[in-house]
């Protein structure tokens, strides 16, 4: 079960969890405890769907802040980069990542609100009121042609579409919400996930994404999702 934890535990420990539930329309669920929750800008190819059980979670997007109390959760869309922000205080959230498309957000948040206040709830609650918050399917289109996971430098992109490479990169910028080289490395972690989900091993999806060896690799992978490749490919 999904229960609070004590202050004071809250505030000793930071960690992230992943495990991919047997659950049709849930990619992989995760929990996050701690008080050093920042990660640098990134995104995914799937929907964040967070819900805050303990403290406070933030996350900056564009412009703006997206500001989370306990009983409180947000959609971060596919595609759509985001960081987040350290918590002096802590945290507790449960997160669900699913596929791209159309969900009744409003109603799916109040529904896993109501099932929070009248008792502990389970990461098989929560998968269910998800998918039956689902409305449509959708495909996530990238904000440009950075779609091969960094296998083409972004000069030779830039070459391609009759650009000057900094026109190009600010351009880029200015589309997406992340430079050009940051986005190419998200998108290669990304799809270092989907591998490790399916279970490549380690070494193989280091140099299928492009990294010079797993060490490499690791330290990437961490500093974007706060937990080694080793024990997200656990799950």
């Amino acid at each position: 079960m999904l229960d609070d934890a004590p202050p004071a535990k809250l505030a000793a420990r930071a960690k992230w969890t992943y495990w991919r539930p047997e659950a049709e329309g849930v990619v992989e669920l995760g929990t996050l405890h701690g008080r050093d929750v920042g990660l640098p800008t990134h995104f995914h190819d799937e929907h964040q769907i967070t819900f805050v059980l303990a403290g406070r979670r933030r996350f900056v997007m564009g412009d703006g802040i997206v500001d989370l109390a306990a009983g409180q959760g947000a959609l971060i869309p596919a595609g759509v980069p985001h960081s987040s922000v350290a918590e002096p205080n802590g945290v507790v959230c449960l997160n669900a990542y699913v596929p791209a498309g159309a969900y009744a957000v409003t109603a799916m948040l109040a529904e896993i609100a109501r099932l929070r206040r009248s008792r502990e709830i389970s990461a098989h609650e929560f998968a269910a009121v998800i998918r039956a918050h689902r409305e449509t399917d959708g495909l996530l289109a990238h904000p440009a042609p950075l779609h091969d996971h960094g296998r083409e430098t972004v000069g030779t992109i830039a070459a391609r579409m009759g650009m000057s490479r900094e026109g190009f990169s600010r351009m880029f910028s200015r589309r997406s919400g992340m430079p050009p080289h940051a986005f190419q490395l998200a998108s290669r972690l990304n799809h270092a996930r989907r591998l490790l989900r399916a279970g490549d091993t380690i070494a193989a999806v280091a140099a299928d994404t492009g990294f010079t060896d797993q060490s490499h690799f690791g330290r990437w992978f961490r500093r974007l999702f706060g937990v080694t490749p080793g024990r997200y490919r656990l799950g």
